[in-house]
Protein backbone atom coordinates (compact mmCIF):
# COMPACT_ATOMS: atom_id res chain seq x y z
CA UNK A 1 0.00 0.00 0.00
CA UNK A 2 1.45 3.36 -0.99
CA UNK A 3 -0.77 6.08 0.36
CA UNK A 4 -1.12 5.83 4.13
CA UNK A 5 -4.32 7.62 5.04
CA UNK A 6 -4.32 6.32 8.60
CA UNK A 7 -1.50 7.91 10.59
CA UNK A 8 1.24 5.49 11.57
CA UNK A 9 1.06 7.09 15.00
CA UNK A 10 -2.37 5.55 15.45
CA UNK A 11 -1.07 2.24 14.12
CA UNK A 12 1.74 2.41 16.67
CA UNK A 13 -0.76 3.04 19.47
CA UNK A 14 -2.89 0.07 18.42
CA UNK A 15 0.23 -2.10 18.18
CA UNK A 16 1.33 -1.06 21.64
CA UNK A 17 -2.07 -1.77 23.16
CA UNK A 18 -2.05 -5.25 21.64
CA UNK A 19 1.51 -5.75 22.85
CA UNK A 20 0.55 -4.62 26.33
CA UNK A 21 -2.19 -7.24 26.47
CA UNK A 22 0.23 -9.90 25.28
CA UNK A 23 2.77 -8.85 27.88
CA UNK A 24 0.20 -9.05 30.64
CA UNK A 25 -0.56 -12.62 29.56
CA UNK A 26 3.09 -13.63 29.54
CA UNK A 27 5.17 -11.29 31.68
CA UNK A 28 8.60 -10.42 30.35
CA UNK A 29 7.87 -11.70 26.83
CA UNK A 30 8.45 -8.29 25.22
CA UNK A 31 10.03 -8.24 21.76
CA UNK A 32 11.28 -5.60 19.36
CA UNK A 33 11.33 -7.36 15.97
CA UNK A 34 14.20 -6.37 13.72
CA UNK A 35 13.51 -5.55 10.07
CA UNK A 36 12.94 -8.62 7.94
CA UNK A 37 12.47 -9.45 4.25
CA UNK A 38 9.81 -7.22 2.64
CA UNK A 39 7.38 -9.99 1.78
CA UNK A 40 4.36 -8.89 3.81
CA UNK A 41 3.54 -5.74 1.86
CA UNK A 42 3.71 -5.30 -1.91
CA UNK A 43 3.03 -2.09 -3.79
CA UNK A 44 1.58 -2.35 -7.28
CA UNK A 45 3.17 -0.60 -10.22
CA UNK A 46 0.69 1.65 -11.97
CA UNK A 47 -1.56 1.79 -8.92
CA UNK A 48 0.74 2.67 -6.02
CA UNK A 49 3.69 4.03 -7.99
CA UNK A 50 4.89 4.64 -11.54
CA UNK A 51 8.36 4.07 -12.97
CA UNK A 52 9.85 6.48 -15.48
CA UNK A 53 13.37 6.43 -16.98
CA UNK A 54 15.65 9.07 -15.49
CA UNK A 55 18.86 10.62 -16.80
CA UNK A 56 20.84 11.88 -13.80
CA UNK A 57 23.71 14.32 -14.05
CA UNK A 58 26.53 15.02 -11.63
CA UNK A 59 27.33 18.35 -9.98
CA UNK A 60 29.17 19.47 -13.12
CA UNK A 61 26.17 18.70 -15.30
CA UNK A 62 27.68 15.61 -16.91
CA UNK A 63 25.64 12.41 -17.40
CA UNK A 64 26.22 9.90 -14.61
CA UNK A 65 26.09 7.00 -17.05
CA UNK A 66 24.21 4.49 -14.89
CA UNK A 67 20.76 2.92 -15.35
CA UNK A 68 18.35 5.19 -13.49
CA UNK A 69 14.64 5.23 -12.75
CA UNK A 70 12.32 7.81 -11.23
CA UNK A 71 9.70 6.45 -8.80
CA UNK A 72 6.61 8.63 -9.01
CA UNK A 73 3.95 8.45 -6.33
CA UNK A 74 0.77 10.36 -5.61
CA UNK A 75 0.58 13.43 -3.43
CA UNK A 76 -1.93 13.89 -0.62
CA UNK A 77 -4.56 15.06 -3.11
CA UNK A 78 -4.10 11.93 -5.22
CA UNK A 79 -2.26 13.69 -8.05
CA UNK A 80 0.67 11.89 -9.64
CA UNK A 81 4.11 13.46 -9.48
CA UNK A 82 5.48 14.55 -12.84
CA UNK A 83 8.86 13.11 -13.84
CA UNK A 84 11.17 15.66 -15.44
CA UNK A 85 14.92 15.28 -15.51
CA UNK A 86 15.29 19.02 -14.99
CA UNK A 87 13.60 18.67 -11.57
CA UNK A 88 16.05 16.06 -10.29
CA UNK A 89 18.94 17.12 -8.05
CA UNK A 90 22.47 16.31 -9.11
CA UNK A 91 23.74 12.86 -8.22
CA UNK A 92 26.86 13.58 -6.16
CA UNK A 93 27.77 10.23 -4.60
CA UNK A 94 31.10 8.69 -5.57
CA UNK A 95 30.73 5.07 -6.66
CA UNK A 96 33.91 2.96 -6.76
CA UNK A 97 34.73 2.00 -10.37
CA UNK A 98 34.75 -1.70 -9.45
CA UNK A 99 31.10 -1.45 -8.36
CA UNK A 100 29.63 0.64 -11.17
CA UNK A 101 28.51 -2.36 -13.24
CA UNK A 102 26.76 -3.79 -10.14
CA UNK A 103 24.47 -0.85 -9.40
CA UNK A 104 21.55 1.15 -10.70
CA UNK A 105 19.92 4.34 -9.42
CA UNK A 106 16.41 5.11 -8.26
CA UNK A 107 15.03 8.51 -7.37
CA UNK A 108 11.94 9.32 -5.32
CA UNK A 109 11.07 12.73 -3.93
CA UNK A 110 10.64 11.15 -0.48
CA UNK A 111 14.09 9.52 -0.46
CA UNK A 112 16.35 11.34 -2.87
CA UNK A 113 18.78 9.26 -4.94
CA UNK A 114 19.13 5.61 -3.94
CA UNK A 115 21.93 3.34 -5.14
CA UNK A 116 20.60 -0.17 -5.61
CA UNK A 117 22.01 -3.50 -6.82
CA UNK A 118 21.48 -3.76 -10.56
CA UNK A 119 18.42 -5.74 -11.61
CA UNK A 120 16.55 -5.28 -8.33
CA UNK A 121 12.98 -4.02 -8.42
CA UNK A 122 10.65 -1.97 -6.26
CA UNK A 123 8.73 -4.00 -3.69
CA UNK A 124 7.07 -1.33 -1.56
CA UNK A 125 6.55 2.43 -1.57
CA UNK A 126 4.84 3.87 1.51
CA UNK A 127 4.73 7.57 2.38
CA UNK A 128 2.42 8.66 5.18
CA UNK A 129 0.79 12.01 5.76
CA UNK A 130 3.17 12.56 8.71
CA UNK A 131 6.24 11.85 6.56
CA UNK A 132 6.79 8.26 7.67
CA UNK A 133 8.47 6.60 4.70
CA UNK A 134 9.33 3.01 3.82
CA UNK A 135 10.81 1.99 0.47
CA UNK A 136 11.92 -1.59 -0.10
CA UNK A 137 13.55 -3.41 -3.00
CA UNK A 138 14.19 -7.08 -3.75
CA UNK A 139 16.42 -9.17 -6.01
CA UNK A 140 14.90 -10.53 -9.25
CA UNK A 141 14.77 -14.04 -7.75
CA UNK A 142 12.91 -12.81 -4.69
CA UNK A 143 13.72 -11.61 -1.17
CA UNK A 144 15.46 -14.90 -0.33
CA UNK A 145 18.21 -13.80 -2.75
CA UNK A 146 18.53 -10.24 -1.45
CA UNK A 147 16.56 -7.25 -0.24
CA UNK A 148 16.89 -3.69 1.07
CA UNK A 149 14.66 -1.57 3.29
CA UNK A 150 14.96 2.25 3.62
CA UNK A 151 12.95 3.76 6.48
CA UNK A 152 12.37 7.25 7.84
CA UNK A 153 10.21 8.39 10.78
CA UNK A 154 10.51 12.19 11.01
CA UNK A 155 7.55 13.42 13.07
CA UNK A 156 5.45 10.71 14.72
CA UNK A 157 6.98 10.41 18.20
CA UNK A 158 5.31 7.07 18.96
CA UNK A 159 6.69 5.61 15.73
CA UNK A 160 10.15 7.04 16.40
CA UNK A 161 10.44 5.73 19.96
CA UNK A 162 8.96 2.37 19.02
CA UNK A 163 11.52 1.94 16.24
CA UNK A 164 14.41 3.07 18.45
CA UNK A 165 13.56 0.97 21.54
CA UNK A 166 15.83 -1.97 22.19
CA UNK A 167 18.54 -0.31 20.11
CA UNK A 168 19.07 2.98 21.92
CA UNK A 169 19.14 3.41 25.73
CA UNK A 170 16.21 5.43 27.01
CA UNK A 171 14.00 5.09 23.93
CA UNK A 172 11.66 2.57 25.55
CA UNK A 173 11.23 4.78 28.62
CA UNK A 174 10.39 7.70 26.32
CA UNK A 175 7.80 5.52 24.61
CA UNK A 176 6.26 4.47 27.92
CA UNK A 177 6.09 8.10 29.03
CA UNK A 178 4.45 9.15 25.78
CA UNK A 179 1.93 6.31 25.88
CA UNK A 180 1.38 6.60 29.65
CA UNK A 181 2.22 2.91 30.11
CA UNK A 182 4.75 0.88 32.06
CA UNK A 183 6.04 -2.08 30.06
CA UNK A 184 9.21 -4.22 30.09
CA UNK A 185 12.24 -3.19 28.10
CA UNK A 186 11.98 -5.22 24.87
CA UNK A 187 14.53 -7.77 23.71
CA UNK A 188 15.70 -7.64 20.11
CA UNK A 189 14.28 -10.45 17.99
CA UNK A 190 16.30 -12.11 16.62
CA UNK A 191 19.25 -11.56 18.93
CA UNK A 192 21.89 -9.73 16.87
CA UNK A 193 25.10 -11.53 16.08
CA UNK A 194 26.82 -8.17 16.32
CA UNK A 195 25.70 -4.84 17.76
CA UNK A 196 28.00 -1.81 17.61
CA UNK A 197 27.18 1.59 19.08
CA UNK A 198 29.16 3.84 16.76
CA UNK A 199 28.09 6.91 18.73
CA UNK A 200 25.10 7.94 20.83
CA UNK A 201 22.97 8.38 17.68
CA UNK A 202 24.12 5.47 15.49
CA UNK A 203 23.91 1.69 15.88
CA UNK A 204 25.19 -0.96 13.46
CA UNK A 205 23.71 -4.48 13.53
CA UNK A 206 24.27 -7.87 11.96
CA UNK A 207 21.68 -10.61 12.38
CA UNK A 208 20.36 -13.77 10.74
CA UNK A 209 16.82 -14.49 9.52
CA UNK A 210 15.25 -17.49 7.80
CA UNK A 211 15.04 -17.39 3.99
CA UNK A 212 17.33 -14.39 3.76
CA UNK A 213 21.01 -13.59 3.38
CA UNK A 214 22.63 -12.20 6.52
CA UNK A 215 21.16 -8.81 7.39
CA UNK A 216 23.26 -5.75 8.06
CA UNK A 217 21.63 -2.53 9.21
CA UNK A 218 22.44 0.97 10.31
CA UNK A 219 19.99 2.78 12.62
CA UNK A 220 20.13 6.49 13.43
CA UNK A 221 18.12 7.94 16.35
CA UNK A 222 18.89 11.65 16.45
CA UNK A 223 17.47 13.89 19.19
CA UNK A 224 19.86 16.79 18.75
CA UNK A 225 16.85 18.69 17.36
CA UNK A 226 13.37 17.34 16.74
CA UNK A 227 13.58 13.54 17.18
CA UNK A 228 13.97 11.51 13.99
CA UNK A 229 14.65 7.85 13.27
CA UNK A 230 16.26 6.43 10.12
CA UNK A 231 17.21 2.90 9.19
CA UNK A 232 18.85 1.14 6.28
CA UNK A 233 18.71 -2.68 6.31
CA UNK A 234 20.48 -4.71 3.63
CA UNK A 235 20.58 -8.44 2.97
CA UNK A 236 23.07 -9.35 0.26
CA UNK A 237 24.82 -12.67 -0.41
CA UNK A 238 28.46 -12.95 0.68
CA UNK A 239 29.57 -12.63 -2.96
CA UNK A 240 28.32 -9.02 -2.89
CA UNK A 241 29.79 -8.03 0.47
CA UNK A 242 31.82 -5.21 -1.11
CA UNK A 243 28.60 -3.66 -2.44
CA UNK A 244 26.91 -4.00 0.97
CA UNK A 245 29.96 -2.33 2.57
CA UNK A 246 29.68 0.57 0.15
CA UNK A 247 25.94 1.06 0.62
CA UNK A 248 26.19 1.05 4.42
CA UNK A 249 29.25 3.29 4.44
CA UNK A 250 27.56 5.81 2.15
CA UNK A 251 24.45 5.82 4.34
CA UNK A 252 26.57 6.32 7.47
CA UNK A 253 28.45 9.21 5.86
CA UNK A 254 25.20 10.93 4.91
CA UNK A 255 23.02 10.27 7.95
CA UNK A 256 25.08 8.68 10.74
CA UNK A 257 25.92 10.58 13.90
CA UNK A 258 24.05 13.41 15.58
CA UNK A 259 22.90 16.57 13.88
CA UNK A 260 22.83 15.25 10.29
CA UNK A 261 19.18 14.29 9.97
Amino acid sequence: MHHVSLSLRLIAIITLLVAAGSTAASAGDSRRSLTGPPVRYTSVQGTDYRLVPAHPRDAAGKPVGLPATRINIQDQEGEWEVARDADLPAFTASIPPALRDQVQLFYASATGWLVMPRGWHVQRTAVGADGNTIFSFVAPEGAHAGWLSWELYPACLGCIYEAAQGLFPGAHKQLDTLMETSTPEPALDPTPEKLERLDRCTVRLTYALPKSPAVRSLSVFDQSGDPVYRELSIALPASQSALADYLLSSYKDEYGGCGKT
